[in-house]
């Protein structure tokens, strides 16, 4: 099972822009910058975007993540190998 930090999933943004739709765009209609259907027309724009932009940005977040892991990861077999090989030499040279 692969768990993620609470930042690192799409549920999480959809709900922090959905949060912030339901708070913004009420409020806009209640100072009168916006009449209630241009507000939900508004809102309901926003995050179909969001549904749209947030798995795929997050997707190749993760994905850039992961390569940089695994080039690290490579890196360190690499050294290890290369560490145990001198060690191996050095006590060759002792015999």
């Amino acid at each position: 099972m692969n768990l993620q930090r609470g930042t690192q999933t799409s549920e999480f943004w959809l709900s922090a822009i959905g949060g912030l739709v339901a708070v913004i765009f009420p409020l806009l209609v209640a100072y009168g910058v916006l009449d209630t259907e241009q507000g939900d027309l508004w809102a309901a724009a926003i995050l179909a975007v969001a549904g749209i932009v947030v798995p795929i940005v997050l997707g190749s977040v993760v994905k850039n993540y992961n390569n940089g892991r695994v080039t690290v990861k490579t890196e360190a077999v690499k050294l290890e190998a290369a560490a145990t090989q001198l060690e191996v030499m050095r006590l060759e040279s002792l015999r």
